[in-house]
């Protein structure tokens, strides 16, 4: 752009270094990157530019965005017409695009400043004092600024700069902060779309295995040594389906989204009895089933037996080596509770917080021998309160770990989460 005048050194060396970073790609694709280019005013950023108006007692604040051919004005007090109708300004008339190596401009009369006077913005716009910072985000590029703007000689005090400084560094907050949501939106995208890719591709040659078996087995029935070799080559081919469905559940937990239930009416004492007493095949003589009475509900069995299973087979791998563990039955109103009790060194207290996130492992869980994804007591809690119900632990060495389920004895009242 042409100045009213010729530039000293130190200034043309400015507005040279300024005028490459204009058109730097990176700096432009930060800009897209932010969402905020040719938006509407937003609360977020017009009560900063009113604060600073009302803190500085000043008439004018504007927060802007600077790209490679225009000033967009996303916040403003006080900005004058046609500026406020338009919220534009061309770049060549652009003060602005002077902070884009990260220098604020600060000036108390810009009339008599050698550079500020040879602007030709500063007279029609009666600048005369004014502060503008830039906007600069993590990578150091510059986005744009935000200035407050005074028409008279006025002598900037620690106390007005301490003031723009903190109110920039707000804005630069909120912007952080959008973009960091924004990335998490886009890896949790990805995210779903590979594990609904991977479970997918899994899937198919797991099925085509299975009929294969059961092919295999119906053709040689008559044979027991073959019986057993199908009976344990489709047990391992169920595991491996579950473990498919537990890594779906959980990136739908880690999503904010519920599992999906198959909500009828069962026994969940009956549901219990059959999952503890095929778990004792593999932990033998461990489990204690207290339970007295009717605990029907209308709830999804099968996720009722992952809820047992999971808590079940943790108790067995964790707690203390040859301890009977004791799962609980108890009706307490309109809900049934579960419990699942073992001994054992307890969990530590910092850790029963966090314990029910996905992929999450204790310290002792991960330094143990048992292998783990984290996932089951994700799913444990994901279970549960997709049957409109909660699940909670407690710890201590004198009464062991307990995990508590409570759940409603009509999931299907629950329209929200039976989907």
């Amino acid at each position: 752009m042409k100045f009213l005048g010729e530039l000293d050194e130190a200034s043309l060396g400015r507005t040279q270094r300024c005028n490459r970073r204009l058109t730097d790609p990176n700096r432009l694709q930060a800009i897209r990157d932010t969402g905020l280019m040719d938006t509407p005013q937003e609360e977020a950023f017009d009560r900063l530019a009113r604060l600073a108006a009302q803190l500085l007692n000043v008439p004018l604040t504007i927060m802007s965005l600077v790209d490679a051919e225009r000033q967009f004005f996303k916040a403003d007090f006080g900005l004058p017409s046609p500026f406020r109708e338009t919220r534009t300004l061309p770049i060549d008339a652009s003060l602005c695009r002077y902070t884009l190596e990260a220098e604020p401009i600060i000036s108390s009369n810009a009339p008599a400043d050698p550079f500020l006077k040879l602007h030709p913005s500063t007279g029609p716009w009666g600048i005369v004092a004014l502060i503008v910072l830039p906007l600069i985000n993590p990578d150091g590029h510059v986005l744009g600024t935000f200035c407050c703007i005074q028409p008279t000689v006025r002598e900037w005090t620690a106390q007005d700069h301490l003031v723009m400084r903190e109110l920039t560094a707000s804005i630069m907050t909120e912007i952080n902060l959008r973009e960091q949501v924004r990335k998490l939106k886009a890896e949790q995208n990805l995210r779903d779309t590979f594990v609904a890719a991977l479970t997918h591709d899994l899937r198919t040659p797991l099925t085509a295995s299975k009929l294969g078996v059961q092919l295999l087995g119906r053709r040689h029935a008559d044979l027991p040594s073959v019986q057993t070799s199908v009976a344990r080559v489709t047990a391992s081919l169920d595991r491996a389906e579950r473990l498919i469905q537990n890594l779906l559940d959980a990136s739908r937990i880690q999503a904010g989204k519920h599992v999906a239930l198959e909500v009828r009416e069962c026994e969940l004492q009956a549901v219990v009895a059959q999952t503890l007493d095929e778990l004792s095949s593999v932990y033998p003589a461990r489990f204690i089933l207290k339970a007295e009475g009717e605990f029907t509900m209308h709830a999804d069995p099968l996720g009722l037996r992952r809820i047992v299973e999971n808590l079940a087979s943790n108790a067995a791998k964790y707690g203390a080596p040859g301890t009977p563990i004791e799962v609980r039955l108890d009706r307490n109103g309109n809900e049934v509770v579960l419990q699942v009790r073992n001994q054992g060194l307890p969990i530590a207290a910092d850790e029963l917080s966090t314990i029910f996130e996905p992929f999450h492992r204790t310290r002792s869980a991960a330094e143990s021998a048992q292998k783990g994804w984290g996932l089951g007591l994700s799913l444990v809690r994901g279970l549960a309160e997709a049957h409109g119900g909660r699940a909670t632990v407690t710890s201590c060495a004198e009464e062991g770990t307990c995990f508590t389920i409570a759940l409603p004895l009509n999931a299907a009242s629950q329209e929200r989460l039976s989907v």
